[in-house]
């Protein structure tokens, strides 16, 4: 309800605007776009998926994440609250130029070489990892990259603050990954 809110206060404020511009005799509605959704975590998780974005010729971006701990959100973050054997999986997807690169993406994604198209879903977690959480070099961080289609370039991040995770750890890690869903965004030709 509360994004409900904010989207039609964010439209009418856009449309308000429009309509004043002398510049402009079409008026053009916001394209929201949305983060990727957790389809099912284990108990005690929580998730924060409510982020959307707004798809203009410089693209657009959307995050969300899932932590196996109670967190209450605040201008720090998450990662200083992490719990020894805790879990964190974000999830950022988005609609870049890479540098100075400027082309209208309101139609297509940038092909990034380090985000090859996914080809299977559910997506899998590498069997090991050398990356570390950026300054915390306790906790183990498995990425995935890739090119979801036209759509967005997926940045998917699971830390566990473990140097050792266990087997359990992993396949709760895993389980969760496996159950995001990935949204469709739109592909207009001209905006």
């Amino acid at each position: 309800m509360r994004r409900c809110s904010l989207c039609l206060a964010v439209l009418a404020a856009v449309t308000g605007a429009l309509s004043g511009s002398a510049k402009s005799d079409v008026q053009r509605r916001p394209i929201v776009v949305d983060s990727a959704k957790f389809g099912r975590l284990p108990p005690g998780w929580r998730a924060f998926q409510n982020d959307f974005g707004f798809l203009t010729r410089r693209g657009a971006s959307a995050g969300s994440y899932a932590l196996s701990w109670s967190y209450v959100p605040n201008s720090l973050g998450w990662a200083p609250q992490m719990p020894n054997g805790g879990i964190a999986v974000s999830v950022l997807l988005l609609r870049r130029s890479p540098g100075r690169v400027r082309i209208n993406l309101c139609r297509s994604t940038p092909h990034l070489r380090d985000s090859p198209k996914i080809r299977r879903l559910p997506l899998q977690l590498p069997n090991v990892t050398s990356d570390r959480l950026e300054g915390a070099p306790n906790v183990r961080e498995y990425r995935i990259f890739g090119r979801m289609d036209e759509s967005y370039n997926v940045d998917l991040r699971v830390d566990i603050n473990s140097v050792h995770p266990t087997r359990t750890v992993l396949r709760r890690a895993e389980s969760v990954v496996r159950h995001i869903h990935f949204p469709n965004w739109p592909r207009p030709k001209h905006r």
